[in-house]
């Protein structure tokens, strides 16, 4: 863990080395991904500037105490980069949001909360429909003794939902932000005697999305924690990510091997559909959620102490998102979504251009891995897949700067070597996986 932390700390400064420059009143977001994206973004707020244009723009202090610039409308390029000017300015603080008392109505969505802040009823405006279901109000905090027969620290016993509980303390909340781009409630929660969490609700102007942006300090042993959105989804499988594409997990108990799946592996996104709706569970770092019904519970944390005896103490950090979507599971609804939230746009001081390295017409297929090849030649490795299920004949348009392009296996061993490298054909089964190397 102390090796990999250290790897994308110092992968993240040697972007900032490259990318960074001394261009005054400038501030460049970088898309690393293979398609456009335009959720809201996150800058650092420096010396009273604000983005020149016509964008919802707020100031927000995060859990840190970081004072950013909350940018709303920005699109940027797959795999390019929008340099935005900064004039002298304030925000304007009018947004689109009313909120009076437990009662909030967005441009999505009209909400009412409980005493602890829980989410009571939340109706799509878009279709006037009730998400929340039968059981715990959305983002409930639950809370359960965890004494496993073996493996104290990664395995959970199915006895355990039998013991969660809301039981959560509300400490204190506020309207913490307020503006064009969204509306941010910050809440307060005293787990147990010992372990406190801290949450910053986001409601945005330009998406339906819900973030949860979490704080926890814990300081207990055999105690798991989870977060509860009993929704009104009926559907007899959800759609949980795992590495390049989706497993369906029942959301029945009708047999044995069913019941055995109480806790299933997530990847960035669990998804529940019918054929023209659906809500989706997004999040940055919490990989395993219970199912059963309308029903996602996802994981926070586990306080086993062995094999060692200090446990994960200490603060630890975690984003999730709950997320309608006003049509069935695709790409552009949910996959999408939840790789915005997992890798924000690179932000450097500045006036940065990127050249765009490939393109996909296929919106249902992803570039998920650029890098260099492995034997040491002047080419780069391309990792696609298609992420829907669903057979895909794409063009992937190369940058002008290709001189070749071969397909490989995932050993980097050439397979086919294409006659055109700037346009080259492919075809994806479902959930398939091809690897390019690109000569340049």
């Amino acid at each position: 863990m102390e090796e990999t932390g250290r790897v994308i700390k110092n992968s993240k400064e040697t972007v900032q080395r490259i990318a960074a420059n001394e261009t005054p009143n400038c501030v460049t977001l970088t898309n690393t991904l293979s398609f456009p994206r335009s959720s809201p973004v996150f800058i650092d707020y420096v010396d009273g500037h604000i983005v020149e244009g016509d964008y919802k723009q707020q100031l927000y202090r995060d859990l840190d105490g970081n004072l950013k610039l909350i940018v709303s409308g920005v699109e940027i390029p797959a795999f390019s980069s929008v340099t935005l000017p900064l004039v002298h300015g304030n925000p304007r603080s009018e947004g689109p949001f009313e909120m009076e008392g437990n009662s909030l109505k967005t441009p999505f969505a009209s909400v009412e909360f409980d005493e602890r802040g829980y989410i009571t009823s939340f109706v799509d405006r878009r279709i006037d429909r009730e998400l929340r279901g039968e059981g715990y109000p959305l983002n409930t905090l639950l809370l359960a003794e965890d004494l496993p027969s073996a493996w104290d620290s990664w395995d959970l016993d199915a006895d355990i939902e039998c013991k969660f509980k809301d039981s959560a303390q509300l400490l204190s909340r506020e309207v913490y932000s307020r503006g064009e781009a969204a509306l941010v409630l910050r809440s307060k929660y005293r787990i147990t005697d010992k372990t406190t969490l801290t949450q910053d609700m986001f409601f945005f102007a330009d998406t339906a999305e819900v973030r949860f942006e979490t704080l926890m300090d814990w300081q207990d042993d055999h105690r798991f924690l989870k977060t509860a959105f009993d929704t009104a989804i009926m559907q007899d499988f959800a759609r949980c990510e795992v590495q390049f594409g989706f497993v369906k997990r029942p959301t029945t108990r009708n047999n044995s091997l069913e019941k055995a799946k109480f806790e299933v592996l997530n990847h960035k996104y669990s998804d529940l559909s019918e054929a023209r709706y659906g809500v989706a569970l997004l999040n940055d770092c919490k990989y395993a959620l219970s199912l059963e019904g309308g029903n996602m519970r996802l994981s926070l944390h586990k306080g086993g102490n062995r094999p060692d005896f200090r446990g994960d103490k200490g603060e630890h950090r975690c984003v999730y998102s709950f997320l309608p979507h006003n049509c069935g599971f695709d790409t552009k609804s949910v996959v999408r979504p939840a790789y915005e939230l997992n890798v924000p746009p690179v932000v450097t001081p500045g006036d940065y251009s990127v050249t765009p390295l490939a393109s996909v017409e296929a919106d249902n297929i992803i570039i998920e891995t650029v890098k260099p090849c492995e034997d040491g030649g002047k080419a780069f490795i391309l990792r696609l897949y298609e992420a829907e299920g669903a057979y895909t004949p794409a063009k992937v348009k190369l940058f002008d700067g290709a001189k070749a392009a071969d397909i490989t296996n995932m050993l980097e061993e050439t397979r086919e070597k294409l006659s055109d490298a700037k346009n080259v054909e492919l075809v994806f089964r479902p959930f398939e996986i091809k690897t390019l190397k690109v000569y340049y």
